[in-house]
Protein backbone atom coordinates (compact mmCIF):
# COMPACT_ATOMS: atom_id res chain seq x y z
CA UNK A 1 0.00 0.00 0.00
CA UNK A 2 1.28 3.43 -0.88
CA UNK A 3 2.40 5.28 2.23
CA UNK A 4 -0.08 7.99 3.14
CA UNK A 5 2.22 10.81 4.10
CA UNK A 6 -0.49 13.43 3.69
CA UNK A 7 -2.19 14.01 7.02
CA UNK A 8 -5.45 15.88 7.51
CA UNK A 9 -3.58 18.58 9.38
CA UNK A 10 -0.79 19.03 6.84
CA UNK A 11 -2.97 19.00 3.76
CA UNK A 12 -6.20 20.60 4.91
CA UNK A 13 -5.63 22.70 8.00
CA UNK A 14 -2.72 24.59 6.49
CA UNK A 15 -2.90 27.29 3.84
CA UNK A 16 -6.64 27.80 4.23
CA UNK A 17 -7.65 24.51 2.69
CA UNK A 18 -10.44 24.10 5.22
CA UNK A 19 -13.09 26.83 5.35
CA UNK A 20 -13.26 28.71 8.63
CA UNK A 21 -15.93 27.77 11.12
CA UNK A 22 -19.31 28.78 9.77
CA UNK A 23 -17.99 29.56 6.28
CA UNK A 24 -20.27 28.43 3.48
CA UNK A 25 -19.26 25.09 2.00
CA UNK A 26 -19.42 26.41 -1.56
CA UNK A 27 -16.38 28.58 -0.92
CA UNK A 28 -13.92 25.71 -0.90
CA UNK A 29 -10.77 26.32 -2.86
CA UNK A 30 -10.89 22.76 -4.13
CA UNK A 31 -7.70 20.97 -5.11
CA UNK A 32 -7.37 18.97 -8.32
CA UNK A 33 -8.02 15.55 -6.69
CA UNK A 34 -11.37 16.76 -5.36
CA UNK A 35 -12.31 18.05 -8.80
CA UNK A 36 -12.16 14.45 -10.00
CA UNK A 37 -15.05 13.49 -7.75
CA UNK A 38 -17.40 11.47 -9.94
CA UNK A 39 -20.50 12.69 -8.13
CA UNK A 40 -21.33 15.76 -6.11
CA UNK A 41 -21.79 15.06 -2.41
CA UNK A 42 -25.54 15.57 -2.80
CA UNK A 43 -25.64 12.78 -5.38
CA UNK A 44 -24.38 10.32 -2.78
CA UNK A 45 -27.72 10.55 -0.98
CA UNK A 46 -29.87 7.43 -0.68
CA UNK A 47 -33.49 8.55 -0.66
CA UNK A 48 -35.45 6.69 2.01
CA UNK A 49 -38.87 7.61 3.35
CA UNK A 50 -38.19 6.74 6.98
CA UNK A 51 -34.54 7.72 7.43
CA UNK A 52 -32.43 10.80 6.79
CA UNK A 53 -28.83 11.76 6.06
CA UNK A 54 -28.38 8.41 4.32
CA UNK A 55 -25.49 8.18 1.87
CA UNK A 56 -23.47 5.80 -0.26
CA UNK A 57 -19.74 6.56 0.00
CA UNK A 58 -19.19 5.02 -3.42
CA UNK A 59 -17.90 7.29 -6.16
CA UNK A 60 -15.30 9.28 -4.26
CA UNK A 61 -11.90 9.26 -6.03
CA UNK A 62 -8.62 8.56 -4.27
CA UNK A 63 -5.34 10.39 -4.62
CA UNK A 64 -4.00 7.36 -6.54
CA UNK A 65 -6.68 7.54 -9.22
CA UNK A 66 -8.94 4.77 -7.90
CA UNK A 67 -12.59 5.13 -6.87
CA UNK A 68 -14.52 3.98 -3.79
CA UNK A 69 -16.84 1.16 -4.85
CA UNK A 70 -20.57 1.83 -4.74
CA UNK A 71 -23.14 -0.07 -2.67
CA UNK A 72 -20.63 -1.20 -0.04
CA UNK A 73 -20.06 1.67 2.41
CA UNK A 74 -23.19 3.37 3.70
CA UNK A 75 -23.69 6.01 6.40
CA UNK A 76 -26.90 7.33 7.90
CA UNK A 77 -28.86 8.57 10.88
CA UNK A 78 -30.98 6.26 13.03
CA UNK A 79 -33.04 3.55 11.32
CA UNK A 80 -36.00 3.32 13.69
CA UNK A 81 -38.65 4.55 11.23
CA UNK A 82 -37.78 2.63 8.07
CA UNK A 83 -40.72 1.78 5.85
CA UNK A 84 -41.13 -1.56 4.12
CA UNK A 85 -40.01 0.11 0.91
CA UNK A 86 -36.89 1.40 2.69
CA UNK A 87 -36.07 -2.09 3.95
CA UNK A 88 -36.47 -3.44 0.44
CA UNK A 89 -34.12 -0.76 -0.92
CA UNK A 90 -31.42 -1.41 1.66
CA UNK A 91 -31.54 -5.19 1.32
CA UNK A 92 -32.21 -5.67 -2.37
CA UNK A 93 -30.61 -2.59 -3.94
CA UNK A 94 -27.72 -2.04 -1.54
CA UNK A 95 -27.22 -5.64 -0.37
CA UNK A 96 -27.03 -4.58 3.26
CA UNK A 97 -25.27 -7.15 5.41
CA UNK A 98 -24.30 -5.26 8.59
CA UNK A 99 -26.01 -2.49 10.56
CA UNK A 100 -23.35 -0.95 12.85
CA UNK A 101 -25.10 1.28 15.40
CA UNK A 102 -22.81 3.76 17.20
CA UNK A 103 -25.48 5.07 19.59
CA UNK A 104 -25.60 4.84 23.37
CA UNK A 105 -27.76 2.05 24.89
CA UNK A 106 -30.42 4.50 26.07
CA UNK A 107 -30.71 5.96 22.57
CA UNK A 108 -31.16 2.47 21.14
CA UNK A 109 -33.74 1.61 23.79
CA UNK A 110 -35.77 4.73 23.04
CA UNK A 111 -35.62 4.46 19.23
CA UNK A 112 -34.42 0.98 18.25
CA UNK A 113 -33.47 0.28 14.65
CA UNK A 114 -36.06 -1.59 12.64
CA UNK A 115 -35.22 -5.27 12.37
CA UNK A 116 -33.75 -6.03 8.96
CA UNK A 117 -34.04 -9.65 7.78
CA UNK A 118 -30.69 -11.27 7.12
CA UNK A 119 -28.75 -8.24 8.38
CA UNK A 120 -26.31 -8.54 11.30
CA UNK A 121 -26.95 -5.87 13.91
CA UNK A 122 -24.08 -4.53 16.04
CA UNK A 123 -24.53 -1.88 18.74
CA UNK A 124 -21.20 -0.46 19.87
CA UNK A 125 -21.53 2.94 21.55
CA UNK A 126 -18.77 5.47 20.87
CA UNK A 127 -19.79 7.58 23.84
CA UNK A 128 -19.79 6.66 27.51
CA UNK A 129 -21.67 8.38 30.32
CA UNK A 130 -18.42 10.14 31.21
CA UNK A 131 -17.76 11.52 27.72
CA UNK A 132 -21.28 12.29 26.55
CA UNK A 133 -23.08 14.34 29.16
CA UNK A 134 -22.15 17.99 28.72
CA UNK A 135 -23.84 21.30 27.94
CA UNK A 136 -24.14 21.56 24.18
CA UNK A 137 -22.49 24.60 22.64
CA UNK A 138 -19.82 25.05 19.98
CA UNK A 139 -16.89 25.10 22.38
CA UNK A 140 -18.05 22.03 24.28
CA UNK A 141 -18.72 20.24 20.99
CA UNK A 142 -15.08 20.80 20.07
CA UNK A 143 -14.02 19.39 23.42
CA UNK A 144 -16.31 16.42 22.91
CA UNK A 145 -14.79 15.63 19.51
CA UNK A 146 -11.41 15.42 21.21
CA UNK A 147 -12.75 12.52 23.28
CA UNK A 148 -13.14 10.50 20.07
CA UNK A 149 -9.34 10.49 20.13
CA UNK A 150 -8.50 10.49 23.84
CA UNK A 151 -11.11 7.95 24.99
CA UNK A 152 -9.80 4.40 24.91
CA UNK A 153 -13.39 3.24 24.66
CA UNK A 154 -14.08 5.38 21.57
CA UNK A 155 -10.89 4.21 19.90
CA UNK A 156 -11.90 0.60 20.55
CA UNK A 157 -15.30 1.15 18.94
CA UNK A 158 -13.76 2.67 15.83
CA UNK A 159 -11.33 -0.24 15.76
CA UNK A 160 -14.28 -2.62 15.92
CA UNK A 161 -15.95 -0.80 13.03
CA UNK A 162 -12.87 -1.30 10.88
CA UNK A 163 -12.81 -4.96 11.86
CA UNK A 164 -16.45 -5.28 10.81
CA UNK A 165 -15.53 -3.75 7.45
CA UNK A 166 -12.82 -6.39 7.05
CA UNK A 167 -15.02 -9.29 8.16
CA UNK A 168 -18.37 -8.51 6.53
CA UNK A 169 -19.78 -11.07 4.04
CA UNK A 170 -18.45 -10.76 0.50
CA UNK A 171 -20.71 -8.69 -1.71
CA UNK A 172 -22.64 -7.23 1.21
CA UNK A 173 -22.62 -3.60 2.33
CA UNK A 174 -22.05 -2.23 5.82
CA UNK A 175 -24.00 0.75 7.14
CA UNK A 176 -22.77 2.69 10.18
CA UNK A 177 -24.90 5.28 11.92
CA UNK A 178 -25.66 7.20 15.08
CA UNK A 179 -28.68 9.39 15.89
CA UNK A 180 -28.39 12.14 13.26
CA UNK A 181 -25.53 10.66 11.25
CA UNK A 182 -23.31 13.71 11.68
CA UNK A 183 -20.88 13.48 14.62
CA UNK A 184 -19.98 9.91 15.59
CA UNK A 185 -20.87 8.80 12.08
CA UNK A 186 -19.05 11.73 10.49
CA UNK A 187 -15.82 10.95 12.31
CA UNK A 188 -16.10 7.31 11.26
CA UNK A 189 -16.64 8.33 7.63
CA UNK A 190 -13.60 10.62 7.72
CA UNK A 191 -11.39 7.86 9.12
CA UNK A 192 -12.62 5.28 6.62
CA UNK A 193 -12.20 7.59 3.63
CA UNK A 194 -8.73 8.54 4.85
CA UNK A 195 -7.64 4.91 5.02
CA UNK A 196 -8.96 4.40 1.50
CA UNK A 197 -6.82 7.30 0.26
CA UNK A 198 -9.50 9.89 -0.46
CA UNK A 199 -8.04 13.41 -0.39
CA UNK A 200 -8.57 15.53 2.68
CA UNK A 201 -10.64 18.26 1.08
CA UNK A 202 -13.14 15.76 -0.27
CA UNK A 203 -13.33 14.15 3.16
CA UNK A 204 -14.18 17.51 4.70
CA UNK A 205 -16.78 18.28 2.06
CA UNK A 206 -18.43 14.96 2.89
CA UNK A 207 -18.34 15.82 6.59
CA UNK A 208 -19.94 19.27 6.32
CA UNK A 209 -22.55 17.97 3.86
CA UNK A 210 -24.54 16.81 6.90
CA UNK A 211 -25.62 20.43 7.24
CA UNK A 212 -27.27 20.24 3.83
CA UNK A 213 -28.88 16.85 4.41
CA UNK A 214 -30.16 17.89 7.84
CA UNK A 215 -31.31 21.39 6.86
CA UNK A 216 -35.01 20.49 6.42
CA UNK A 217 -35.11 19.01 9.93
CA UNK A 218 -33.23 21.95 11.44
CA UNK A 219 -35.49 24.46 9.69
CA UNK A 220 -38.63 22.63 10.86
CA UNK A 221 -37.31 22.55 14.43
CA UNK A 222 -36.60 26.29 14.37
CA UNK A 223 -40.03 27.02 12.89
CA UNK A 224 -41.68 25.12 15.75
CA UNK A 225 -39.59 27.04 18.28
CA UNK A 226 -40.53 30.38 16.75
CA UNK A 227 -44.20 29.44 16.85
CA UNK A 228 -43.81 28.86 20.58
CA UNK A 229 -42.07 32.21 21.07
CA UNK A 230 -38.59 30.79 21.64
CA UNK A 231 -35.78 33.12 22.61
CA UNK A 232 -32.81 33.86 20.35
CA UNK A 233 -30.60 31.71 22.55
CA UNK A 234 -32.99 28.77 22.20
CA UNK A 235 -32.97 29.13 18.43
CA UNK A 236 -29.17 29.40 18.42
CA UNK A 237 -28.99 26.21 20.49
CA UNK A 238 -31.18 24.39 17.95
CA UNK A 239 -28.84 25.41 15.14
CA UNK A 240 -25.74 24.28 17.02
CA UNK A 241 -27.34 21.06 18.18
CA UNK A 242 -28.71 20.20 14.75
CA UNK A 243 -25.65 20.63 12.55
CA UNK A 244 -21.89 20.31 12.35
CA UNK A 245 -19.03 22.75 12.08
CA UNK A 246 -15.62 22.09 10.59
CA UNK A 247 -14.05 23.36 13.78
CA UNK A 248 -15.41 20.26 15.57
CA UNK A 249 -13.55 17.86 13.32
CA UNK A 250 -10.54 20.16 13.36
CA UNK A 251 -10.46 19.80 17.14
CA UNK A 252 -10.33 16.01 16.84
CA UNK A 253 -7.55 16.28 14.27
CA UNK A 254 -5.61 18.66 16.50
CA UNK A 255 -5.88 16.06 19.26
CA UNK A 256 -4.68 13.37 16.87
CA UNK A 257 -1.67 15.47 15.94
CA UNK A 258 -0.87 16.21 19.58
CA UNK A 259 -1.19 12.61 20.78
CA UNK A 260 -0.04 10.61 17.75
CA UNK A 261 1.73 12.97 15.38
CA UNK A 262 -0.39 12.24 12.32
CA UNK A 263 -3.64 10.64 11.24
CA UNK A 264 -1.69 7.76 9.71
CA UNK A 265 -0.05 7.02 13.07
CA UNK A 266 -3.40 7.35 14.83
CA UNK A 267 -4.87 4.71 12.53
CA UNK A 268 -2.04 2.26 13.19
CA UNK A 269 -1.17 3.05 16.81
CA UNK A 270 -4.42 4.48 18.19
CA UNK A 271 -6.99 2.35 16.40
CA UNK A 272 -4.60 -0.60 15.91
CA UNK A 273 -5.39 -1.10 12.24
CA UNK A 274 -2.25 -2.60 10.74
CA UNK A 275 -0.74 -1.56 7.42
CA UNK A 276 -1.70 -4.98 6.08
CA UNK A 277 -5.31 -4.50 7.18
CA UNK A 278 -5.37 -1.07 5.60
CA UNK A 279 -4.09 -2.56 2.34
CA UNK A 280 -6.82 -5.21 2.53
CA UNK A 281 -9.47 -2.51 3.03
CA UNK A 282 -8.23 -0.75 -0.10
CA UNK A 283 -8.42 -4.01 -2.04
CA UNK A 284 -11.97 -4.60 -0.83
CA UNK A 285 -13.44 -1.14 -1.30
CA UNK A 286 -11.58 0.47 -4.22
CA UNK A 287 -11.84 -0.09 -7.94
Amino acid sequence: MKEQNESFVASALSEGAIPAAGEATNTFSVSQPALRTLKSVKEHEIHLQGAFNVRDMGGYPTKDGLVVKSHLLLRSARLNALTSADVNTLINTYNLGVDFDLRRPEEVSELPDRSLPGVKYINDSVDTRETYYYQINAENNRKHYRTYVTSEHARKVYHNLFMALLEKPMGKSLLWHCASGKDRTGVAAALILYVLGVDSRTIFKDYVASNDFLKPRIDARIARLKEKGATRSEIKFAKVDGGVDLSYLKAAIDEVKRDYGSVADFITNGLHITKEQQARLQEMYLA
